[in-house]
């Protein structure tokens, strides 16, 4: 009895492949270092076929960051959870979902800080794909927290929003590092700047 053949195992289409492997060569080898040889070699297909579908290096890191940090991407689209009520509590449940989604995409965001200055159209769009979403949905939650009385009235929440991410940005990246030494755990960190926050603006 013959048995049934099974289905040959379809790769995804070139497209997907290179956006794939050029999120991973760029990640590793830099914006400038990467070459168009090396992820055509990474994603299995030849440079013609890399040239077919994205015409150019630029076009292609174009491409990378919509993929990476456009309308489907978490970090695009804050999808924070519901506010609590409690400053506390909405500090934390940012200081999480910002952890996640930021170590997610920390190879290239590493490789952005670096570079992007040098890619202006791809600059705009990391940062109203991945900064600015976030940073806004951070300022609604505390501009909240001070219509509630949780924050001293003139207190500036936009200064406070800037202050709380990059408290946030560098313990990630510094926990990210294989040389630095941590004293502390993820949990004691995030209450750390919590703290800093609620006290430095407490009614």
């Amino acid at each position: 009895m013959l048995k049934p053949r099974r289905p040959a195992h379809r790769q995804p289409p070139a497209r997907a492949r290179l956006l794939a492997a050029a999120a991973r060569v760029f990640a590793r080898d830099g914006l400038a270092g990467a070459t168009t040889r090396a992820i055509a070699r990474e994603a299995g297909v030849n440079e013609v076929t890399l040239f077919r579908n994205f015409g150019t290096k630029e076009r292609l890191l174009s491409a990378v960051v919509g993929e990476t940090f456009g309308d489907r991407n978490l970090l695009a689209s804050p999808a924070l959870p519901a506010a609590t009520g409690n400053l506390r509590a909405d500090l934390l449940l940012y200081a999480r979902h910002y952890e996640r989604v930021l170590v997610a995409n920390l190879p290239l965001v590493r490789t952005f800080i670096g570079e992007i200055q040098r890619h202006r159209g791809c600059e705009r769009q990391v940062l109203q794909g991945v900064f600015r979403p976030l940073r806004a949905a951070l300022v609604q939650r505390l501009d909240d927290a001070k219509a509630r009385g949780q924050l001293r009235r003139g207190v500036e929440t936009s200064i406070l929003a800037d202050l709380f991410i990059g408290m946030l940005f560098t313990g990630v990246l510094r926990r990210s590092s294989p040389v630095a030494k941590i004293e502390y755990t993820v949990a004691q960190y995030c209450q750390g700047a919590i703290d800093l926050i609620v006290r430095g603006g407490a009614a």
